[in-house]
């Protein structure tokens, strides 16, 4: 670049100079009086710059040349200057450093010629850029503990743009910068005191106060730090229960630099239990562990932490929540008078075998019907329904605390999951099974509505003299690992012309249907024939 602008000038001068031989003989020619002209800047930074001058023409000699430059217009030689130590093509150029930041400075080319007279090119400026903040961090930490330590700082000087970021970063390898931990002290210069959290105990720790404006990230001196023994660091993880037990997982994430002499998990019905509480120990030091909760209440929210215990106390983590499964669950809506929790009306679901997250009812509901369910007779607050405005394609509802609207009239299966939270309402399947119907395959012998009376369910007819089978599936109907149930956990039979349901309990008893004969349900009056 700057070749290609000298070219031109040069070519200029050139053509002057020709001009004025092509006019004169050689007794003629005239020598022209030295000249100087202001090249330009270049390379500028926050404290240097490269100036340039142009040797127009060197009358009877050039002793010195360079460039002078000040705050001021139009700079001499008696502000500050630099003599260019040789000009190549008529260009020399000089550099400058030492300059302020971000400031203004005016410059000029300059020649002294041999009869010392000084000639000065135009007055030309340029502006530094902005600098790096200074920034100094204190020789040690203080305050320290086994988990925390205080730094202070000082940002002197914002290199003349805003400083946006300041603090103290720090990691256990050497030379920490943001990418690693940090604190943030907010804006512009000025001394600050970082707190640091979250360490581990018996640790060494490497740490640097930074501070970044728009020119970029300047760190300090590097400072060093150990903290002290302490209590152990314990994570708690999640936790899943059963009706009467759970599962709780923790982690000692770092043992406080002392042997771990007991772990496990409390647990009680109240906020942020101790090991005074209830108690399940695992033997192990650092590392993620598992406890099993056993002989808990059913239907209850309990309240559970992981600890640990070393030389220098206890330590827990932060508390997690759990509720055991009901024993019990229950619908009510607009088709209990008033809603009322103790009128015969409301329907209690019926539990399923090994499963205690699930519960399932069929029922008649009419058409615009809302629902809304509870594991006790009351509306003490545990009371649910839905959120959102759709179901799923399987009319499947997300636990909330909206009423459920039930859309077409007729039989409808109800299904309440409390391991996925979910509530299913949907047109029943019902499927016979057995030596009776022909197999034990499954899923082949369907349950249809009567032509006559649509809340009559009739199944195909036997095929042999046997025992009646019957059960029910839905979408919902999984267990905890989210297989469908086995189909004599969702069992039903017809015994003495009643609907009778096998829930918990055992296997009940045989139902015996002879070949031909078919099975009628009446769900709304829980009866049940074979003819």
């Amino acid at each position: 670049m700057k070749n290609n602008i000298f070219i031109k000038l040069l070519g200029l001068a050139f053509t002057a100079l020709l001009l004025v031989f092509v006019g004169c003989n050689k007794d003629d020619l005239v020598k022209l009086d030295a000249e100087m002209a202001t090249w330009k800047n270049d390379g500028i930074t926050s404290t240097s710059v490269e100036l340039g001058g142009i040797v127009v023409a060197e009358g009877d000699g050039i002793s010195e040349y360079g460039v002078v430059w000040g705050t001021t217009e139009n700079p001499t030689t008696a502000d500050s200057k630099k003599v260019a130590d040789n000009v190549e093509k008529a260009v020399y150029w000089v550099t400058i450093d030492g300059l302020e930041h971000l400031s203004t400075y005016h410059y000029r080319a300059y020649a002294i010629t041999d009869g010392g007279t000084t000639l000065y090119g135009k007055d030309d400026v340029f502006t530094t850029l902005a600098h790096k903040p200074t920034i100094i961090i204190s020789n040690e930490a203080t305050d320290i503990t086994d988990i925390t330590a205080n730094i202070a700082a000082n940002v002197p000087y914002d290199g003349k743009a805003l400083v946006t970021a300041k603090g103290i970063c720090w990691s256990t390898e050497e030379n920490p910068t943001v990418e690693n931990t940090f604190t943030d002290e907010g804006e512009g210069m000025g001394e600050f005191t970082s707190a640091l959290t979250n360490l581990k105990a018996k640790t060494v720790y490497y740490a640097r106060a930074y501070a970044t404006n728009s020119i970029g990230t300047v760190y300090s001196t590097q400072i060093t730090f150990t903290t002290l023994v302490g209590i152990a660091t314990v994570e708690t993880g999640t936790a899943s229960a059963k009706a009467t037990t759970a599962q709780v997982t923790g982690n000692v994430i770092y043992n406080g630099g002392l042997p771990i002499s007991e772990r496990g998990i409390c647990y009680g019905k109240t906020e942020n239990p101790t090991i005074a509480d209830g108690k399940v120990t695992n033997t192990g030091d650092e590392g993620e562990f598992t406890v099993d909760l056993t002989g808990l209440e059913t239907s209850t929210t309990y309240h559970a932490r992981a600890y640990a215990i070393n030389s220098e106390g206890v330590a827990y983590g932060a508390e997690v929540l759990f509720s055991t499964f009901p024993t019990t669950m229950y619908i009510n809506g607009s088709f209990v008078p008033g809603w009322t929790w103790t009128n015969d009306a409301v329907l209690e679901m019926i539990p399923v075998h090994s499963n205690p997250h699930l519960f399932w009812k069929i029922a008649w509901f009419d058409s615009g019907a809302e629902l809304k369910f509870n594991s006790v007779r009351d509306w003490n607050g545990t009371e649910f329904g839905k959120t959102g405005g759709t179901a799923d394609a399987n009319g499947v509802w997300n636990k909330g605390g909206d009423n459920i609207p039930v859309e077409a009239a007729g039989y409808k299966m109800v299904v309440v999951n409390l391991l996925a939270n979910t509530i299913q309402v949907t047109d029943p399947v019902i499927y016979a099974q057995g030596s009776a119907f022909g197999n034990w395959n499954g899923g082949e012998f369907l349950f249809t509505p009567d032509v006559a009376d649509a809340k009559i369910l009739v199944s195909p007819a036997a095929v042999a003299d046997d025992n009646a089978r019957m059960y029910v599936t839905a979408t919902t109907l999984t267990n905890t690992d989210s297989d469908p149930v086995d189909w004599w956990q969702a069992e039903f039979s017809v015994l003495a012309g009643k609907i009778e349901y096998r829930g918990t309990g055992n296997d009940l008893a045989g139902a015996p249907i002879t070949t031909g004969q078919k099975v009628k349900l009446n769900f709304s009056t829980e009866s049940g024939i074979f003819e």
